[in-house]
């Protein structure tokens, strides 16, 4: 019989508390059976508590006009979105940087200094896209969970009571924020492209728009200047190539439908 170290014992511990917490579903987005840790509900109150500290630390757009060019971009692509389970929102920052993100809960951030750049709803609509397919994927909550679950290790080890409430209670926004802004994986990004393309299609947006906002990032990365959103969404030059490859077979995928054109 295997002797393990206490610190052993409560890692095992620890690892059957998780795989009895998980929820394995299956995310139509990803094409397979996914173990979640965090709930909806979770999910949306984490977002919720996101947006109170970004209301704090941004000045949120007052023009009317850009900001329901936003929601109503927004709403024609979330409808389409393989995740349905909560609602959408989405916020203008005003901010002169060339940045979107998205936080657990379906909040979908833009900031002025690139929706003013995107000339074109369906550029627009590109950004939008990619980062429901983040929501859609669970990318972002993912982020959060693995964190989560390192952090209730750690408190367990350290023979700290309540160490889930401990460690849920360790997201400062500084924490949750720094994982908003962490880089997605390669293949996270490929696959948020990849979705983005399939809700531009099914809305009915020209799928170049994507290729147009992709390629003023790249512009202005010129230098020694790097915009925010390249810096979280590497790998701008290859997947510039991969929609230019997919945008042909979006018919094919997803039926006669939508309003593409080349």
């Amino acid at each position: 019989m295997a002797h393990f170290s206490w610190a052993q014992r409560i890692l095992l511990i620890v690892g059957c508390f998780f795989l009895s917490a998980c929820t394995t579903i299956y995310n139509p987005a990803t094409g397979k059976n996914e173990s979640i840790l965090l709930s909806t509900a979770t999910e949306v109150s984490m977002g919720q508590d996101l947006h109170k500290s970004i209301s704090k630390e941004y000045r949120f757009s007052a023009d009317p006009v850009k900001v329901n060019r936003l929601q109503q971009i927004g709403r024609r692509l979330s409808v389409i979105s393989d995740r349905q389970d909560y609602l959408y929102s989405f916020y203008l920052i005003e901010k002169d940087e060339l940045n979107a993100f998205t936080t657990p809960g379906g909040f979908v951030y833009m900031y002025t200094g690139l929706f003013d750049k995107l000339k074109t709803d369906d550029a627009i609509a590109g950004v939008v896209a990619h980062e429901l397919g983040h929501c859609s994927a669970r990318h972002i909550a993912k982020k959060f969970q693995a964190a989560l679950g390192y952090n209730i290790i750690g408190t367990v080890v350290l023979s700290q009571l309540n160490a889930q409430a401990r460690a849920i209670a360790s997201q400062s926004a500084d924490v949750a924020m720094n994982l908003v802004f962490s880089a997605f994986s390669r293949k996270d990004e490929y696959q948020a492209d990849s979705l983005g393309i399939k809700y531009l299609y099914l809305a009915g947006y020209d799928l170049n728009g994507m290729i147009d906002a992709f390629e003023l990032l790249q512009k202005e990365s010129k230098g020694d200047f790097v915009p925010l959103w390249l810096r979280t969404h590497p790998f701008i030059e290859d997947r510039i190539k991969r929609v230019k490859e997919e945008i042909p077979l979006a018919s094919a995928k997803y039926g006669h439908i939508g309003n593409y054109s080349q």
